[in-house]
């Protein structure tokens, strides 16, 4: 009876790491893509600024807030079920981190965009929102995200250092990237039907880092699952890798064959409410599946390694 109460004390303290873990780098994906990408596209919209800017604060309540504050609740069960899995000053460390971030951007980065569909994204606003956002939105949750990466590599101890870490990697990006997809796709695309045309041009062409913060972590757990087949960590089925890859694959495909000449690249040039259509049309339908086996394979990862470490315990 004792063996079995502590397993599944250690059952919810695997849960909690896994759900927390996911949150952590999904938020971070999520502030990071707006506030590089999408802050810097917004202060050119002057045409059909309230439409936009609906659309734009509506979609982020879902996209952001609602798992800020599922981030936060998270890092306490986080907490509570695994404080003696992993040292003190990290679990505390990382809570206090959320507390910060997530209450910034519940309470004071939240208000801010309420203001943008009445007044644009304005000199004022940007003044009052991006030193905002860095110092207590954005710093806090990457030195939670790097306290994270501390407490998986202590959780992986028993694999050998380069398949830990690109496990690690690949786990991390996987989820980040679940983030600065689901602005794209959910908060991003649906505000582009109404920039209109007099603003397209200067919104598509901001200047946004949007090749460093999304293209970049989007294609390199591709390449580092290659390296994953042969050296991840015990408990993980080689199919699992494959799964992981093969969605990979069919995003990258599609994105190439359809997505970018028949739509990223009109869009360079002219503002198509059509082509826009059937970019969330077709991304919903196409890549969107795709994107949640890939989300899907990475955390039952996470899972396995876990399951296995459960195991050995309870033997």
């Amino acid at each position: 009876m004792t063996t079995n109460t502590s397993y599944s004390k250690s059952n919810k303290s695997l849960w909690a790491m896994l759900i927390y873990f996911a949150l952590c780098f999904y938020y971070l994906g999520v502030i990071l893509m707006i506030y590089f990408v999408d802050y810097p596209a917004l202060k050119n919209i002057h045409e059909h600024t309230q439409l936009v800017m609906d659309i734009f604060t509506n979609r982020m309540t879902v996209v952001c807030c609602i798992p800020a504050g599922f981030l936060l609740v998270s890092s306490i069960v986080f907490y509570w079920f695994n404080k003696r899995n992993f040292p003190f000053w990290t679990l505390i460390s990382s809570l206090l981190l959320a507390i910060i971030s997530v209450g910034t951007t519940l309470f004071f980065i939240y208000p801010i965009h309420q203001e943008l569909p009445a007044i644009g994204f304005t000199e004022t606003i940007q003044n009052k929102l991006l030193p905002l956002s860095l110092n207590f939105q954005i710093i806090p949750a990457i030195l939670q995200v790097l306290i994270a990466l501390f407490l998986l590599n202590n959780y992986l101890k028993d694999t050998k250092s380069i398949g830990r870490w690109i496990f690690i990697i690949v786990f991390m990006l996987s989820f980040y990237s679940m983030g600065t997809a689901f602005v794209e796709m959910f908060v991003n695309y649906p505000h582009w039907t109404s920039i209109g045309t007099n603003d397209w041009h200067s919104y598509r062409f901001s200047g946004g880092k949007f090749f460093e913060v999304f293209l970049i972590p989007n294609f390199l757990p591709f390449l580092l699952a290659i390296a994953l087949l042969w050296l991840r960590p015990k408990g993980i089925p080689k199919s699992y890798v494959w799964v992981y890859w093969f969605s990979h694959l069919w995003i990258f495909v599609s994105t190439a064959v359809y997505f970018v000449p028949n739509v990223q690249i009109p869009l360079n040039s002219i503002f198509s409410g059509d082509i826009i259509a059937d970019l969330i049309k077709y991304d919903l339908l196409v890549r969107f599946p795709a994107e949640l086996l890939l989300f899907y394979m990475a955390g039952k990862m996470l899972y396995k390694i876990g399951q296995r470490k459960l195991s050995e315990y309870k033997a």
